[in-house]
């Protein structure tokens, strides 16, 4: 890790507070390829994947991931139509940097055909980062995948909130990311994916109740001894969504210094 990822990863630190810090060392736990997923992972992404997918394959065995360069979500939608089969358990559609950044009701329209092809399966998907395209940002994009999971539970890799801490971790075009970059991203999807398998909701909160769920009586809640861990409920949450851009960060240079082979930079197979 270079002296400016340092820096800004020390600066990150710095910022937490006692009780957020009292999880780190649950998130930055050395990393070990994680146990094969009861059903099969499928990545549908584009160069950003290309190059974050040797990693991902690293920590998911068995993950399928269909990368090319340039490909848009709308071209992302017909390829997963093709590539979905029974065997697959979790969906990973982190695309939309190849769309345009004026027209996010496109990408909503997608993410919708994402979430009609999925069915019952778990989706994650990836906020954005890119400067602006003809004087426009993917603020709406990205207002678009938020949108989507707070609506669906999807799973977020927030790599927007990364890069921005962070920003040596991508290249000169500020899209596609160094070798560094492309690691921290698949740890990203990683964890997505994991979250997928033990059924929580993004940033590591429970995924939402079934709203036709009966409620408890009130009667036997108020004869259940109340679990003296219940008040850490809230700073366990806080502290995983505070601390997993510094998890990945950590993870990615573990992930590069023990790397063999160079890792494809800018989207280059």
């Amino acid at each position: 890790m270079n002296t400016t990822t340092k820096n800004a990863a020390n600066s990150i630190v710095g910022k937490l507070t006692a009780g957020i810090l009292a999880t780190a060392a649950v998130l930055t736990a050395p990393a070990a390829a994680l146990p094969a997923p009861p059903d099969r992972t499928l990545v549908i992404g584009d160069s950003l994947e290309v190059g974050s997918g040797p990693y991902l394959r690293n920590v998911l065995p068995g993950v399928s991931v269909d990368a090319e360069k340039g490909r848009t979500s709308n071209e992302g939608v017909r390829v997963l139509a093709q590539r979905l089969d029974p065997s697959v358990g979790v969906i990973v559609f982190p695309l939309g940097t190849n769309d345009s950044p004026s027209n996010p009701a496109g990408l909503a329209v997608d993410l919708a055909a994402v979430r009609q092809l999925a069915g019952d399966r778990c989706i994650v998907v990836a906020t954005i980062a890119r400067p602006r395209l003809r004087g426009v940002s993917v603020a709406g994009l990205n207002g678009v995948v938020e949108q989507f999971a707070a609506q669906t539970g999807a799973q977020v890799a927030d790599w927007r909130t990364v890069v921005r801490s962070i920003p040596s971790l991508l290249g000169p075009d500020g899209v596609h990311a160094t070798a560094e970059g492309y690691s921290l991203r698949a740890s990203l999807l990683a964890e997505a994916v994991q979250a997928c398998l033990v059924g929580v909701g993004p940033s590591g909160i429970p995924a939402p109740r079934d709203p036709n769920a009966r409620p408890p009586e009130r009667e036997a809640v108020a004869e259940a001894p109340a679990p003296l861990v219940l008040p850490l409920a809230p700073l366990v949450a806080l502290g995983r969504a505070a601390l997993r851009p510094m998890a990945a960060a950590l993870q990615a240079a573990r992930t590069a210094a023990t790397k063999s082979s160079p890792e494809p930079v800018l989207g280059a197979p």
